[in-house]
């Protein structure tokens, strides 16, 4: 599965970064986007309509629950993907040492814009596989190697 990592800078005084991680949309079968919707991708990489890591993550019966049966499952849905894109981002770009991706990162330096393709493994309804190792989860588990399937742009 090919997965877009990028560093925008937010215009600002300071050295604001956002980091995302994202799966272009024309990956993903149709029938998990008709599910989950799209968003569009970083501008560097030229806006391309893209999906989330969570609802990718989400199992088929989440989509099948009502609204009120989702409370319970969607919180970890987004932890679980929060810690995926965190791990995946700190893979591509070192400089984000938070343990949990924040929404703005500030850096002592300004590297400018960057984004990568990498490709793991597919990540389509994996939350029940993945869910019960949280805390132990690495980069590696995932797919990720050292290097692999990485085209800097």
């Amino acid at each position: 599965m090919d997965i877009i990592v990028a560093r925008s800078r937010i215009a600002g005084t300071l050295p604001h970064y956002v980091y995302r991680a994202l799966v272009p949309a024309d990956t993903v079968s149709a029938e998990r986007r008709a599910l989950t919707g799209t968003v569009a991708g970083p501008k560097s990489v030229g806006r391309v309509p893209c999906v989330r890591i969570a609802p990718l993550l989400a199992p088929v019966r989440y989509f099948a629950m009502e609204h009120a049966e989702r409370g319970g499952l969607a919180p970890r849905i987004g932890l679980l993907a929060r810690r995926i894109e965190t791990l995946i981002i700190r893979a591509n770009f070192p400089e984000m040492t938070a343990g949990s991706l924040p929404i703005v990162f500030q850096l002592d330096d300004d590297p400018g814009d960057a984004f990568t393709w990498i490709n793991i493994d597919d990540l389509t309804d994996t939350f029940d596989r993945l869910e019960p190792d949280f805390d132990i989860l690495t980069a590696f588990d995932l797919g990720l190697r050292d290097a692999d399937g990485r085209r800097a742009a």
